[in-house]
């Protein structure tokens, strides 16, 4: 992600319906168990599992199984950021820990704790950011699920979150499976170029599959959690959304298209010798933002006219005159927006057809 030390900030207006940043990276954050004597984890960053041992690393069995899953998968990121947190009763250490890393280079993350409180510290600590995303795994018993076991996790104080994503697991494949399912999740799909996935429909390596009664998955898209099961015959994610129910490929697509102009703008403020404020130096930071606005349509990012043949997209940039007397003075230009129609996915398709007799 783009680093908060920039002197721009792109403000993405989300109306409804309406690379060089590493996306695909994920924060595990580890309490301590003070209980067991578990000592609190260096903060680090892990480039493979093999890391954990390397480094001498007495990760607990819930961390391993995210990592060793991270990694496991053939497209996963490059980095996994192992932060670690003294427990406290009142998550204060958390708060710290959290709030000093969320600008770190991470877009995904998970919490470790013997206590959800900690979790939730996470969940809206994201929330209110506005970026990255909250990745959770929770389990039950799948094979004997219930609807009313599903609906029960709404209960969960984040839920409802649009930048936190569940996982249902199978409590019955291990008690470490809603840890892998986590890291498997993200180390398969987090790293795909946003725009070019759905987050439906997709294998994960190492995780079991269950055959759950149509009901609960059902129940489990209208609430907003994934799970992997078996349709038609074949494994795969259930749903691709988060618990406010967004689609969780659109808030990555955003963040991304949110981080390049960012960084596309900072770029040109650092290599240009003086931007002058007045047509031509605005007519740069147009153009900035309309080639990361171009290249999001080629990703399937942006929907395609297919009128024009261009993405369905349109980027503003007032004049000098425009501008208050006061941003001028202070070399501060605020006259730069955007707006970008979605071009998102087909998840469900009905056939209509017409049998008749001979």
């Amino acid at each position: 992600m783009a680093n908060e030390n920039l002197d721009v900030q792109v403000i993405l207006d989300v109306i409804n319906p309406a690379s060089p940043i590493n996306l695909g990276n994920l924060a595990v954050y580890v309490v301590a168990d003070t209980a067991n004597s578990e000592e609190v984890l260096p903060d680090t960053q892990l480039h493979s599992a093999d890391d954990i041992a390397n480094l001498g690393l007495a990760v607990n069995a819930a961390t391993e199984a995210v990592i060793n899953a991270y990694f496991a998968q053939e497209n996963h990121g490059d980095t996994v950021y192992l932060y670690g947190i003294e427990s406290s009763v009142d998550q204060s250490t958390t708060k710290d820990k959290v709030q000093g890393t969320l600008t770190d280079g991470w877009e995904f993350a998970t919490m470790i704790s013997t206590t959800s409180l900690d979790t939730v510290v996470l969940t809206n600590a994201i929330e209110s950011y506005g970026r990255k995303l909250a990745v959770l795994g929770m389990d039950i018993n799948l094979s004997t699920a219930k609807v009313s076991d599903i609906a029960s996790i709404t209960d969960a104080p984040f839920y409802g979150n649009e930048r936190t994503i569940v996982f249902i697991a199978n409590r019955e494949a291990g008690t470490t499976e809603k840890y892998k399912s986590v890291g498997a999740l993200i180390g398969a799909l987090g790293n795909s170029q946003p725009g070019s996935i759905t987050w439906k429909f997709k294998k994960l390596k190492g995780i079991t599959a269950t055959q759950v009664n149509g009901t609960v998955v059902a129940k489990a898209t209208e609430i907003g959690a994934v799970m992997y099961v078996y349709k038609a015959g074949t494994a795969q994610t259930s749903e691709g959304l988060s618990t406010g129910l967004e689609y969780i490929d659109n808030l990555h697509s955003d963040d991304w298209v949110r981080a390049e102009i960012e960084s596309s703008i900072q770029n040109l403020l650092q290599t240009t010798d003086k931007l002058p404020y007045g047509a031509q130096g605005i007519a740069q930071l147009e153009a900035a933002v309309t080639t990361v606005l171009r290249t999001a349509t080629e990703n399937g990012v942006i929907l395609v006219d297919p009128e024009t043949n261009s993405g369905k997209f349109t980027v503003t940039a007032g004049s000098r005159e425009e501008q208050a007397a006061t941003d001028i003075a202070s070399r501060s230009y605020k006259g730069l927006s955007f707006d970008y129609t979605r071009a998102g996915a087909i998840h469900d398709v009905t056939v209509h057809g017409t049998i008749e007799n001979v």
